[in-house]
């Protein structure tokens, strides 16, 4: 018998892991190393939005917190979110990020080295060419809850938003948060990601009341969409903020001014001058 949900706030820790139950049925899930999870369980099932970037045993973590067969959902294929799904069978990912998993492949090499020489344990190698595509999006029933994923290409080719329909939640991963990243050279162009913006908006008007993303406090503003959509008309207008941002080896434009050292609630976009 699977025994019934933690209550609301309930959390657990390890070494590499920490949660807390959001709701009921929702676990947010907290990696040492700045990546956010969540775990949705259904009556029959679970799914797993995420897997961060391999170090720890996310596995050991995830049946500490739920008994029932689990299913994989990768927003996109970047190091901090794809890189633990070795631990996993089924696991969903757009095939549109096997380019950008191929490139994040290399990038978390420099981190595992670092959790080796710690003694931490890496997730097993997983090949993602056998993950399955989520293509132009996927509905999985868990039992009493239904998670349908949504194509939102910008942050990645190959981003999916999260819908999980009876909590009425969207998760956006890094397709739509306080400062999306749009500066590599895989990213959309901020025309291109606007019409994305508007599509999903329309797609899901009505169908959700909270977001959750991947980083930071792992909330959103409900109105993200709507946010980011006036910021890139401000931005193919010329009238944003346009403050100077760097990202490892990027060089971008914040469509938005912040403070440094301050976390600002609001929508953001960085955004390559070169590509809007």
């Amino acid at each position: 018998m699977t025994a019934a949900p933690a209550p609301d706030g309930s959390s657990s820790s390890s070494p590499d892991f920490s949660s807390v139950r959001l709701t009921a049925r929702v676990t947010r899930i907290y990696d040492r190393l700045d990546a956010q999870m969540y775990l949705v369980e259904g009556q029959d099932r679970a799914l797993l939005v995420d897997t961060g970037f391999g170090v720890g045993d996310l596995a050991a973590f995830v049946r500490d917190l739920t008994d029932k067969p689990v299913t994989v959902v990768i927003t996109h294929g970047h190091l901090d979110h794809a890189f633990g799904a070795g631990w996993f069978d089924d696991v969903h990912m757009a095939h549109a990020d096997l380019a950008v998993h191929a490139v994040h492949r290399s990038w978390i090499a420099d981190v595992h080295d670092e959790a080796r020489r710690e003694g931490r344990v890496l997730a097993p190698a997983a090949p993602p060419e056998r993950f399955h595509d989520l293509g132009s999006g996927t509905t999985f029933e868990l039992g009493g809850m239904t998670v349908r994923t949504i194509p939102m290409p910008g942050h990645t080719p190959g981003s999916h938003a999260v819908l999980l329909g009876e909590e009425r939640t969207l998760i956006t991963g890094d397709a739509a948060n306080q400062r999306t990243f749009l500066f590599a050279d895989d990213s959309a162009t901020v025309t291109e990601y606007a019409e994305t913006l508007r599509r999903v908006r329309d797609d899901l008007s009505g169908l959700y009341d909270r977001v959750f993303i991947s980083h930071a406090t792992g909330d959103a503003p409900v109105t993200v969409l709507q946010d980011l959509i006036d910021l890139t008309a401000e931005v193919v207008a010329g009238t944003d903020d346009r403050a100077p941002f760097s990202f490892r080896e990027f060089s971008a434009l914040l469509a938005r001014k912040v403070l440094e050292g301050i976390e600002d609630p609001r929508a953001n976009l960085a955004y390559r001058p070169d590509r809007i």
